[in-house]
């Protein structure tokens, strides 16, 4: 399942609640694509093997959680959905 959504914290001098990232705008992206990998599959297999395993990657990213630190020592993390 692909993630919908994605949240990014990032802590400043005052709370601030998750910025939300709709993500679900990207599916017929992901979808383009896979039929892209598909047209290319006899002519460069290669590139057709990797555009395929780099949406599968992306379909399952539901539940990751990324923290990052910044320069200035701030935390920011993205969580997808």
């Amino acid at each position: 399942m692909m993630p919908a959504l994605g949240l990014i914290r990032v802590p400043g001098l005052r709370w601030l609640p998750p910025i939300p990232l709709p993500l679900f705008l990207l599916w017929p992206f992901v979808l383009v694509c896979l039929g892209l990998a598909r047209l290319l599959d006899r002519d460069r297999p290669a590139e057709a093997a990797k555009l395929r395993t780099a949406m599968q990657v992306f379909r399952e990213l539901r539940g990751l959680t990324i923290e990052v630190d910044t320069r200035d020592n701030k935390e920011m993390r993205i969580w997808f959905v």
